[in-house]
């Protein structure tokens, strides 16, 4: 019986964690392998997300109401859920926690480091790739080479994805050497706290992604056979891989398989959603600084996790679509809130707990929600056409 290839990568991963426990030595292939890697894609993600977006932008300019609507539609979707799921992570954690007989609120240095971060994402190069995707398509739609253009970029795309198949054949090495990888982080956090964050972390992660799949599933008409299929699978993929951006070949493709939206807008949605979509990610961050505070003796008033919801959800936008990427830009907005006595202890625990396996469970969940909101934004660009033809005739 053959095996799909998302749960042959959750299988490889599983391996590599064997491997990596049942050998007592360190083998520092599989750290090679994983540095490289991650080190060659994230060299090549700028270049990949601008064909992505500029070839998908190219065939919604035909009618650029259409493309400005998907766009604005997935950044009002990608932003509201985002938001939604810090507060709704920072809500719960805040329970957990005692209470301040003072209020606590932001210092000016503070608010100085949330505006520099958010500044400093916007700069980062996936984003402003993302960003000249856009207006290099809508400035050539004016020019008379625009299809030339647009066939071109088809062209480009077409090598691209099958540069994509070929990457595809070796990601079960990639995922072994990533199981092994985790198991090597695991001596820097105690099992006991490592096991609560991914508890936590899968949680919050799977009661979110059930309210929106219920959301989805209402609002689009969506089979809700089909839709637990497609999250299903891009669920074990996201575990086995652990990167918004490593990860978005297979979301394309598996999206494709499974959904008759327009292949236009899916691409550039769930392109965007690699870039700005950190859901998974940002409830993640609120966790292990909970569970960090914890096991490091930081004493957190619910009033301080809570004011870090809105300012974490905000520099997730933009964050490096890699492992630890949205805990260390949120770093310095979360130490001048919470002010740990030991910060360098605080932020080693606090990261090996994020890279060490939480963010595996965040990158599934930010690449099942990228998928929901690209059918949420083809059912909403789909109603507004057939509105558009009533209205015509």
């Amino acid at each position: 019986m053959k095996i799909r290839l998302e749960y042959g990568l959750l299988m490889s991963f599983l391996v590599g964690l064997f491997v990596a426990h049942v050998i007592p030595v360190k083998i520092s292939l599989f750290l090679m392998i994983v540095d490289g890697f991650v080190s060659v894609f994230m060299l090549l993600a700028p270049f990949i997300v601008f064909l992505i977006v500029f070839n998908s932008a190219c065939s919604l300019m035909a009618n650029r109401k259409v493309a400005g609507r998907v766009i604005e539609s997935s950044m009002v979707f990608f932003a509201s859920l985002v938001v939604s799921c810090s507060l709704f992570a920072s809500a719960l954690l805040s329970f957990l926690l005692p209470s301040s007989t003072s209020p606590v609120w932001f210092s000016e240095q503070t608010f100085f480091h949330v505006s520099q971060i958010v500044l400093t994402s916007l700069a980062r190069p996936v984003t402003v790739a993302l960003f000249l995707g856009v207006a290099f398509a809508l400035g050539f739609s004016y020019t008379p080479f625009f299809q030339r253009f647009t066939d071109l970029s088809k062209r480009v795309q077409k090598a691209q994805e099958q540069a994509f198949n070929l990457v595809l054949r070796v990601f079960p090495i990639i995922t072994m050497s990533l199981g092994a990888s985790l198991y090597y982080n695991l001596g820097k956090v105690s099992m006991e706290a490592y096991a609560v964050s991914m508890m936590l972390t899968m949680l919050f992660g799977v009661a979110a992604l059930a309210i929106l799949f219920i959301f989805v599933a209402r609002l689009t008409r969506r089979e809700p056979r089909g839709l637990a299929q497609y999250s299903t699978r891009m669920f074990a993929t996201g575990l086995s891989v652990g990167s918004s951006y490593v990860i978005l070949p297979l979301a394309l493709k598996t999206f494709r398989e499974h959904f008759d939206a327009d292949s236009s807008v899916g691409d550039l949605v769930l392109t965007l959603g690699a870039s700005v979509n950190r859901c998974g990610s940002v409830m993640g961050v609120l966790i292990v600084t909970f569970v960090a505070a914890h096991y490091t003796a930081v004493a957190i008033s619910w009033q301080q996790m809570l004011l870090l919801a809105i300012p974490v959800a905000l520099i997730g936008f933009g964050s490096p679509g890699i492992q630890g990427g949205t805990l260390l830009v949120a770093m310095p907005v979360i130490l001048p809130v919470i002010s740990p006595s030991d910060g360098m202890r605080f932020v080693a625990v606090a990261l090996a707990m994020f890279v060490g396996g939480t963010t595996f469970i965040q990158a599934a969940v930010n690449t099942v929600a990228s998928g929901y909101i690209a059918l949420l934004v083809d059912n909403s660009t789909r109603a507004q056409s057939r509105s558009a033809c009533l209205a015509k005739a």
